[in-house]
């Protein structure tokens, strides 16, 4: 089958995931999290071949590194968005077969990409981006979380700087931006998001968890011993390939908790 011709935007702004292979982790320690970081610090400026002409090959706007795969949004220059994140993936791919000894594939063939033409969505995928730890429940705010643009870049925790934080702080204003990430996108917003989820109703995981728990109630199966909590959560996520954000909806267990299962 044919790949989809990926969405063209007209502002030349993408939002870009880029995940681990079979979403395997793609960070193993906080050390990983910083060379992945440092690639996105150099990859916006290079040399040409002759080694005197410098290029923009893009503009990062906002970053947030999770355990296995990372959101970017960006906006291309000199290079295509493809050339870009090629760049990127193969510059952190040789560090981490380096550490770790090891040889091929790290992330995904083919990276998730959608267009940013407006204003509008831009705010909508800041916001998202920086949200998602707190959403994945990894962080109690994105103010605390050490490895994406907003604590790093926009209010100047790191020495590291990565973003062309001057765009959105000179349209919109940092008292704005600041308003806009601390207060959580509603729900139903949809972006590009990691799981690829399997269509499996509620209730039937929910039956599911109760008749392999030998429990009656949802509360019961939290009772629990945690040992045994866990094993069943394992089972059902095997036997159903659902989300792990599904999962947590219906079991009660933290979504860290479930991600964590759904990685034995």
């Amino acid at each position: 089958m044919a790949r989809k011709e990926r969405k063209h935007s007209d502002t030349g702004i993408y939002h870009v995931m880029l995940r681990g292979i079979n979403r395997q982790d793609i960070f193993d320690e906080e050390e990983d999290y910083w060379a992945f970081i440092r690639a996105l610090s150099s990859i916006q400026y290079r040399l040409e071949d002759d080694l005197v002409t410098r290029i923009c090959t893009c503009h990062i706007y906002a970053y947030c590194l999770m355990p296995n795969h990372v959101h970017l949004l960006l906006c291309e220059k000199d290079w295509k968005v493809g050339e870009v994140i090629k760049s990127l993936a193969s510059s952190y791919v040789l560090y981490y077969n380096k550490k770790y000894g090891r040889t091929g594939h790290l992330f995904q063939d083919r990276f998730k990409s959608e267009p940013c033409n407006d204003s509008s969505y831009f705010i909508t995928l800041f916001r998202y981006i920086h949200q998602n730890p707190v959403k994945a429940k990894i962080s109690e705010t994105a103010k605390e979380y050490k490895f994406s643009s907003w604590g790093n870049d926009y209010l100047g925790q790191s020495l590291l700087n990565v973003c062309h934080i001057e765009s959105a702080i000179n349209r919109y204003g940092m008292e704005m931006l600041t308003e806009w990430v601390n207060s959580p996108l509603n729900d139903d917003v949809e972006c590009l998001d990691m799981d690829e989820r399997v269509i499996v109703s509620d209730e039937r995981i929910r039956q599911m968890i109760l008749e392999k728990s030998g429990t009656m109630s949802i509360a019961e199966f939290q009772s629990l011993k945690k040992d045994e909590k866990y094993d069943v959560i394992c089972y059902v996520l095997k036997k159903t390939g659902v989300g792990a954000r599904q999962m947590s909806r219906v079991s009660g267990l933290t979504f860290s908790v479930i991600y964590r299962l759904s990685k034995l």
